[in-house]
């Protein structure tokens, strides 16, 4: 099959194009920015006669453009679209119905969801990794470059301290009044769906939040389907519990190991409010050069799964985990139906327990690198591209 790649710079696209040339597709790239989701007609008129004039059979990318789906049903062609981001909410536009759509998302409870709504168009596709390229970039480093990511203990991530935390800019204190008790209760609880819970009794007054979405242009309009309360709840309550769980378990981390063990924050989030925190930022890494190296000289990787992805298994676990690295997770249902618990991957529910682990295995160095071996054979085993692509193409 004559493929065509739609390029918007993620991470991972070249080694995308690589796989699919070792599986035997031919792959051409396009690159042009997409100005609007549903409306570049700018993207249509160049894109188009190149899928004409090149005989492209299909289109592939990292994540959905609504916009490839109607050029894709225009050429009568087939669009594969495979989705690490979560929310995704072009996954709402309304296009997401046209039968050319191929759509791979890895969270199985937001296949779920859109189906519900009619979108026959979805199916679950775990993510993928590339555990032999990561290894090559590891062993290739010079050992004063993997000795300063050496560490007892690191996390890599957001704690969303910048514009993108909605929370208290678009509620007010009534608001938050009703909220603050739900999503501290939200927080850690993995079993119960709280926040949905709160939304569905009718406590908020939805008419002025919604205006305050508008506001801040995260009311989708009429391309979409997305409701108010999907989009509050989606996009400001679970990313405040994201927040608040990641303040909560980095600062008794720091708290309970930051003197005695070597704790790193990697994170290009601002640190000012958390002063605690700041002592062990070590700024920001590079995916490909530097990430790898924080993970296979870390002792101890923590995974913060962000609470919009809901029982999927994020990129950031199964990175870690390609790079040799030991991990320890919050408890996710298909992260526990593929990996077994202290064999390949530690999982937790509480503060508390997470806390406990960083102890038992900082003092059992043994069994923890048993458990990180064991984690990366079983990703190379399930989540190479190879397996990936077969689940994306439903070879």
């Amino acid at each position: 099959m004559k493929l065509l790649l739609y390029s918007w710079k993620a991470n991972n696209e070249q080694i995308l194009a690589d796989n699919l040339i070792k599986l035997g597709f031919e792959v051409s790239w396009f690159d042009k920015v997409c100005k609007h989701f549903t409306r570049d007609m700018e993207l249509a008129a160049n894109m188009i006669p190149y899928i004409h004039r090149e005989d492209i059979e299909a289109v592939v990318s990292f994540n959905y453009f609504p916009i490839i789906s109607m050029i894709c049903d225009t050429c009568n062609i087939p669009y594969y679209a495979w989705v690490y981001d979560c929310p995704h909410l072009t996954l709402y536009a309304r296009q997401i119905t046209l039968t050319c759509n191929r759509i791979g998302i890895f969270d199985r409870e937001m296949v779920r969801e859109l189906q519900d709504k009619g979108a026959q168009t979805v199916y679950h596709a775990p993510l993928s990794v590339d555990v032999e390229r990561f290894a090559q970039m590891i062993h290739g480093s010079g050992h004063r470059s993997v000795k300063s990511f050496h560490s007892d203990i690191s996390f890599v991530g957001s704690l969303y301290t910048d514009d993108h935390n909605y929370y208290d800019r678009l509620l007010d204190e009534k608001c938050k009044a009703v909220l603050d008790g739900v999503i501290r209760r939200q927080c850690f609880c993995y079993d119960r769906d709280i926040l949905g819970e709160a939304l569905n009794a009718g406590e908020l007054d939805m008419s002025l939040i919604q205006v305050k979405l508008e506001e801040h242009g995260l009311m989708l309009g009429e391309d979409y389907f997305a409701d108010a309360e999907e989009l509050l709840k989606a996009v400001v309550l679970e990313k405040k519990v994201t927040v608040e769980e990641r303040r909560t378990l980095l600062t008794r981390i720091a708290e309970t190991f930051g003197n005695s063990h070597q704790f790193n924050l990697y994170t290009a989030s601002a640190l000012d409010v958390y002063p605690l925190l700041k002592k062990h930022h070590k700024g920001i890494v590079d995916y490909h050069k530097q990430m790898p190296l924080v993970f296979a000289h870390s002792k101890i990787n923590l995974n913060l799964t962000l609470r919009s992805i809901h029982s999927g298994i994020p990129l950031r676990m199964l990175d870690i985990m390609a790079c040799g690295g030991f991990v320890i997770t919050n408890r996710q249902p298909e992260i526990v139906e593929y990996f077994e618990d202290g064999r390949d991957v530690v999982t937790f529910t509480s503060v508390e327990e997470c806390l406990d682990k960083i102890g038992y295995y900082l003092a059992h160095d043994e069994e923890r690198r048993a458990i990180a071996a064991a984690g990366q054979q079983k990703v190379r085993e399930l989540f190479s591209y190879e397996k990936g692509l077969e689940r994306l193409f439903n070879v």
